[in-house]
């Protein structure tokens, strides 16, 4: 199953959002091990990229602009905020450019065998 939109990426978590059916269909178990905290600044925006896993980003400080770009080219930006969770399924290419610095988790899925580590281009 693919996604046909990346409006089901964005997670309110502050205003009560949860992740859709949709979205879960696609997204591996998550690597609990994996969970680190991120500052990212203005000076330092993360370019547009994609990963063989899926990865999230829970923002707890600051505000950002996250571009995500699906495998067709449907591109749309999202202004984030605080308790704000981007969930970034295998393949989806993003990036984010912050308004400010910014603070929070980030976490992956479990790597399946095969899977490409790093940051990948198209």
């Amino acid at each position: 199953m693919a996604l046909t939109t990346t409006d089901v990426c964005v997670i309110r978590l502050g205003k009560g959002e949860r992740i859709s059916s949709e979205l879960e269909a696609v997204l591996d178990e998550v690597n609990i091990a994996s969970v680190h905290a991120f500052v990212v600044t203005p000076e330092s925006p993360t370019e547009l990229h994609y990963h063989d896993f899926d990865e999230y980003w829970l923002f707890t400080e600051g505000t950002t602009t996250v571009t995500l770009r699906l495998s067709d080219g449907t591109k749309k930006e999202y202004e984030v905020a605080p308790y704000d969770l981007i969930a970034t399924p295998k393949g989806v290419e993003h990036g984010h450019i912050p308004n400010e610095t910014v603070k929070g988790f980030e976490f992956v899925s479990k790597i399946r065998p095969g899977a490409r580590q790093g940051h990948l281009q198209r």
